[in-house]
């Protein structure tokens, strides 16, 4: 008779006594999350009288679409090791026309350095170098496979927070000697997509707090700030089958970036009616943006803010998701492809799911990869000293191994 292992909840391994002090600890913080949750969902509710949404328009013309969706991943870290450091991406594409798949390719991407500098500079430029290989699998969807909408997977200028970072480094990879020039390449790609008009980039992620921005505007205070993100803002107010666009808010699409950075500002000087000209403090965050583009981007904002964000919902069980496309696009005919094709567990399109599934690498993988290399170096006849090159890939940190 087989006896079943019981699995302990980690709370119950805990000495008693602090398990007791823990659910006390719990049942305070159960109380203060309360007092945020009925105070926000009063400000929220006062905030439904300015927020414009429309209902979806039915059409089935997306059936007869040639729809592409690109994605990709790169380790979660790179593989650290006493003679070099390394890590692996990838990027991917799916065609469907209609609801069916009919086309699909993928493309890898490795990166090695020598053992120096920061591990947390390697990964952004890993990233970077990841999102480089989307731009140009995005592109090679856009030339030669007769698509009517490319679907990618984040937003376009994403990469933009990780630039100061990899611009004053000398990478010497992958044809580019400074990574200045690979920021400014991953730009040029990610604008000639958005030139094609087809190109519309969903944001899973999103942490943007642009309504909250707008609300200091236009009250002059912080006391209207509902200290949420315009996710959980909108999955409270926007009804299933509806969409919003920010520009109905804001007035114009290009707002979004500046109110964004507006409330970073009105948090760090504590605003207050009557201690801030709120009017100065905006205008202060629209010349740090732009500032801050020019610097990173190196090109004028203009060319880089042309983008307008909106929110659709698509499902009754999850949050409405934020997609972006150039202001000069127009979105209606794309929202019932969202509505009627997208998978209800996540409300996203299944194009997007389905890609994220296949383009990612599974943790373990970089590590299995950095083996791989060490092996064929053993084998080969010409590399003599074995005890050199065990040496060389031995982990950087000996007592802790790689996930």
């Amino acid at each position: 008779m087989t006896v079943e292992e019981r699995v302990v909840p980690d709370w119950m391994k805990l000495p008693f006594a602090l398990q007791h002090q823990f659910f006390e600890q719990a049942e305070a913080e159960a109380r203060r999350c309360k007092r945020r949750l009925l105070e926000r969902a009063e400000k929220i509710q006062g905030l439904k009288r300015h927020l414009r949404v429309e209902t979806i328009p039915e059409s089935d013309a997306w059936q007869k679409w040639r729809v592409a969706v690109v994605d990709g991943s790169n380790s979660p870290m790179t593989s650290e090791r006493l003679g070099s450091r390394y890590g692996a991406y990838c990027a991917g594409y799916m065609i469907f026309e209609g609801r069916q798949q009919v086309e699909e390719g993928y493309r890898p991407g490795s990166f090695s350095q020598d053992q120096v500098g920061s591990q947390d500079v390697a990964q952004k430029l890993l990233t970077m170098l990841r999102v480089e290989l989307e731009r140009e699998v995005a592109l090679e969807c856009l030339r030669h496979k007769k698509i009517d909408l490319l679907l990618i997977d984040g937003s376009f200028f994403g990469f933009r927070a990780d630039a100061p970072l990899i611009n004053r480094e000398v990478i010497n990879f992958g044809g580019y000697e400074l990574g200045r020039e690979l920021t400014e390449d991953v730009r040029d790609l990610t604008l000639e997509i958005l030139k094609s008009g087809k190109a519309v980039g969903v944001v899973k992620r999103t942490r943007s707090n642009a309504i909250d921005g707008w609300l200091i505007n236009n009250y002059g205070n912080i006391t209207h700030c509902l200290n949420c993100n315009d996710k959980h803002i909108l999955s409270s107010l926007l009804p299933l089958g509806h969409w919003f666009a920010y520009e109905w808010l804001f007035g114009n699409p290009l707002h979004f970036n500046y109110y964004i950075h507006f409330r970073t500002l009105s948090r760090r000087h504590a605003l207050e009616e009557g201690r801030v000209n709120v009017q100065k403090l905006y205008q202060s965050a629209v010349e740090r943006t732009n500032t801050s583009i020019l610097q990173n981007l190196g090109c004028d904002h203009a060319k880089i803010l042309c983008t307008a964000r909106h929110f659709v919902r698509c499902s009754s069980i999850a949050s409405p998701f934020e997609f972006e496309a150039h202001i000069n696009t127009d979105v209606k005919p794309m929202l019932p492809y969202f509505l009627d094709f997208h998978n209800p567990a996540t409300g996203l399109p299944w194009p997007i799911d389905l890609i994220d599934s296949n383009a990612s690498l599974p943790r373990g993988f970089t590590k299995e990869f950095v083996e791989e290399i060490e092996a064929r170096l053993i084998r080969d006849p010409e590399l003599s000293d074995k005890a050199a090159l065990l040496e060389y890939f031995s982990y950087l940190n000996p007592q802790k191994e790689e996930d």
